[in-house]
């Protein structure tokens, strides 16, 4: 059954209304003033409120606007009564969340029309967040199978990888075809390892168990550190590695964390990057905010495929030049990173010219 609320000072247009629409098989609320009108809501399950625009103590729409700010989460469709018809009266209340008008005098059987009209979006709204809420277990069972899994395959992958350093170090006693065949297995944990980190990683985002630890710190020397770690990866590639960057004061970050996010920039731009091009990488303070920007020389990200640069588990269209291998989850981890820092990424692409990806940090 429907909840109405009917709010209005006349106590015989209250009266009327109630009265027929309780005849109608609506159970029916009253408020004769603005304070009742918007405790009425809060307080009890309203589905549909039928507010008259002058009411004493709050108008209807401070009512209104009122409610919208404070339930995100609770729809209720709101019909306001009122005699004006001006347009930039209706803007007002539009503006502060009215969905319907209906001007005084009030007709019942027009009234009826616009309360079956709030019916079928209040239905659609229920359907929607029990939907919404079958999505967030399903993604939770997803996150929490992601999380077993990658945690069971870590440990003998390390295994893996370790066992093959030990043998690469008497790499003499093997023949050729035995090392090709032992660098093969190394590399192939190397890359196995890195996946697992970023599905351990996600899940720990998505879950809410991302732990950041923020203390103060020199970006320019995490900055460095982190070229330190690519550059025989970008030497494989003979791609030049340029560096302009600014001596920045020390800020709060997490290390670990914001190495992350720096590193997959920095990876991504080498990946595809095309061989013999140039990667370039940018420090600068902008007032109260720090920027750290990757530009490289690669194909661009095609226009139909940027919205889903930040999503997880997308791959898009274009590849590494170098045969490296993604999870599509590098720049999804990096966002919510720079997200949990109080910052923002930005990116600016030209297909065929290449992209730059930037990290914004606030300075407190």
């Amino acid at each position: 059954m429907m909840n109405i609320l009917i709010a209005d000072d006349d106590a015989t247009t209250r009266k009327m209304v109630s009265q027929y629409l309780k005849k109608k098989g609506y159970n029916v609320f009253e408020a004769s003033n603005g304070i009742e009108t918007f405790t009425s809501i809060i307080e009890h399950p309203i589905n549909i409120a039928v507010i008259d625009w002058v009411l004493p103590g709050m108008d209807g729409i401070d009512v209104c606007r009122k409610f919208r700010e404070k339930q995100k989460s609770n729809y209720v469709f709101i019909i306001m009564l009122t005699a004006k018809e001006e347009k930039k009266d209706l803007i007002e209340g539009f503006d502060a969340g009215v969905d319907e008008y209906i001007m005084k005098p009030v007709n019942l059987q027009e009234l009826i029309a616009r309360i079956k009209v709030g019916e079928r979006i209040v239905g659609l709204e229920r359907k929607l967040i029990e939907k919404q809420r079958e999505l967030a277990g399903t993604n939770e069972m997803k996150n929490k199978f992601i999380g077993i899994v990658a945690h069971d395959l870590r440990n003998p992958v390390i295994s893996i990888r370790g066992f093959s350093e030990l043998l690469m170090k008497d790499s003499a006693k093997l023949n050729e075809e035995q090392n090709e065949f032992l660098n093969i297995i190394h590399s192939t944990s190397r890359n196995m390892l890195a996946m697992i980190n970023d599905l351990l990683d996600i899940s720990r985002i998505e879950s809410g168990n991302m732990q950041i630890s923020q203390k103060n710190g020199s970006l320019n020397k995490l900055i460095l550190e982190r070229i330190q770690m690519v550059q025989l990866q970008a030497d494989k590639k003979h791609i030049s590695i340029h560096k302009e960057l600014t001596i920045i004061p020390e800020i709060a970050f997490d290390e670990h964390r914001m190495g992350q996010a720096v590193d997959n920039l920095i990876t991504n731009a080498i990946k595809f990057a095309p061989i013999g091009s140039n990667v370039y990488l940018r420090l600068k303070q902008e007032g109260d905010i720090v920027k750290f920007s990757v530009t490289d020389e690669g194909p661009g990200i095609p226009r139909e495929e940027q919205h889903l640069l930040f999503s997880e588990f997308h791959r898009l269209s274009i590849r590494p030049t170098g045969g490296e291998t993604s999870t599509g989850l590098g720049l999804a981890i990096a966002k919510k990173i720079i997200e949990a820092h109080n910052g923002m990424i930005e990116f600016e692409t030209q297909e065929g010219i290449g992209s730059t990806f930037s990290l914004i940090l606030p300075i407190p």
